[in-house]
């Protein structure tokens, strides 16, 4: 008896053992790292930044709902993939690893290599709130390990509710709080600031190194260039008209290049002979959320960490409560039956995601809402801590021999 290994998820391509395949599937991924970072800072990010000026948002609303919503598209594709197609629970487990990621390593990401930033305690707290009861609400649908469609209904009337409550939060707050806090409201035009302004089509194209510069910055200019020219064709630029076109063609091209990352390192995996039990809770979990990681550094930089935070847990509030009840509910639709889900492990999953939440939040609370040096380094050794571990128990609880395919 043997398990047929994670590469059967992915295309027929690239499958026997070589080392030729293996540098070769190493130098598409770190290339694909450069695509997903020109998506995400010249186009996501500033449509984003469009949005909430042309809506008044708050930055920490636009960081829980659009941008979460936007960069939580990989999760969609793999819970879908899951739930139609290979039957199985990597949706579930997808989500799940790349959760405890999205917390702990955004915040380090954002705490080690950006300016400390000081945040307002409410949306911290609603949105972790939140995210605590997406979790719980998870637990108890997968009891029985089975899922009805009244059980998917509840968990898409939950987001739901969260949404009302995101677009009445200002009201909320002036009636809730004692002290008025102005929230982060984007008061100035992108279109028109001097610092950091939009690009448009010309300047993708056009815009070069400086005579005199260094020869590292020249040649990262001749890497990226490619890159850089392929999306300025085939994405709308954020300066005209159609802004939210180009957050949606985005929004598609970060979902492509999710998958390709996905693919390649598994590949990388499989042929270095990394166990798929460790792959999913490293590679595959880390390989989709790239887009919030990007995402969340790029708006952290700008001083804008309230949206960066707001993402990270806004964007596992939506995993739980619509990447997986979504997919559930239309299978429970099309197939007139439960959806079927192996819960031996709930006990494991839920205390892995609620300590993870747990910890960052008394960690921002003990440093009163600053998020810096202090927080990304205890979100980061947390990390390692929760691989280590997590990987122990996958190695000494599933001992489970792996299918050679090449036979």
């Amino acid at each position: 008896n043997c398990s047929l290994p994670a590469i059967l998820e992915f295309p027929n391509l690239m499958r026997r053992k070589s080392i030729g395949w293996t540098v070769l599937c190493i130098f598409l991924s770190l290339y694909l790292f450069v695509a997903l970072a020109i998506v995400c800072d010249d186009y996501l990010v500033p449509a984003m930044e469009r949005l909430c000026y042309t809506l008044r948002m708050t930055y920490d609303v636009a960081g829980a709902t659009f941008l979460a919503a936007a960069t939580s598209a990989p999760e969609l594709f793999v819970n879908f993939v899951g739930t139609f197609v290979t039957r199985g629970d990597i949706g579930l487990g997808t989500i799940v690893g790349s959760s405890v990621f999205n917390v702990l390593m955004i915040t380090s990401i954002c705490g080690l290599f950006t300016a400390p930033t000081k945040l307002d305690w409410w949306p911290v707290t609603r949105d972790a709130l939140w995210y605590l009861f997406a979790i719980l609400a998870l637990a108890v649908v997968l009891l029985d390990s089975h899922i009805i469609w009244y059980e998917s209904v509840a968990l898409l009337l939950m987001y739901l509710i969260y949404l009302l409550l995101l677009i009445f939060d200002r009201r909320i707050q002036s009636r809730c709080r004692k002290v008025h806090v102005e929230s982060e409201l984007m008061d100035e035009d992108p279109l028109t600031r001097e610092e950091e302004p939009l690009k448009g089509f010309r300047e993708h194209l056009c815009d070069k190194p400086k005579p005199g510069s260094k020869c590292c910055t020249w040649l990262w200019f001749v890497i990226k260039y490619p890159a850089e020219l392929f999306f300025a064709l085939t994405v709308p630029s954020v300066r005209t008209m159609f802004f939210f076109l180009s957050m949606v063609v985005a929004v598609i091209f970060i979902s492509v290049i999710t998958y390709l990352l996905t693919w390649f390192l598994t590949l990388v995996g499989y042929n270095i002979g990394i166990p798929d039990s460790i792959m999913g809770l490293t590679v595959l979990a880390a390989g989709t959320s790239v887009p919030e990681v990007a995402a969340s550094y790029i708006v952290s930089k700008k001083g804008y960490g309230s949206m960066a935070i707001c993402n990270a847990l806004g964007s596992n509030t939506f995993d739980i409560l619509v990447c997986l009840a979504l997919p559930w509910l239309l299978k429970n639709v099309i197939f007139s039956s439960p959806v079927y889900i192996d819960s031996s492990a709930l006990i494991y999953t839920t205390s892995m995601l609620v300590i993870a939440l747990g910890l960052v939040y008394i960690t921002i609370l003990s440093t009163r809402f600053v998020v810096g040096k202090v927080l990304g380094w205890i979100s980061l050794f947390s990390y390692v801590i929760f691989l280590v571990v997590a990987s122990t128990l996958e190695l000494l609880l599933h001992k489970t021999t792996i299918c050679n395919i090449e036979d």
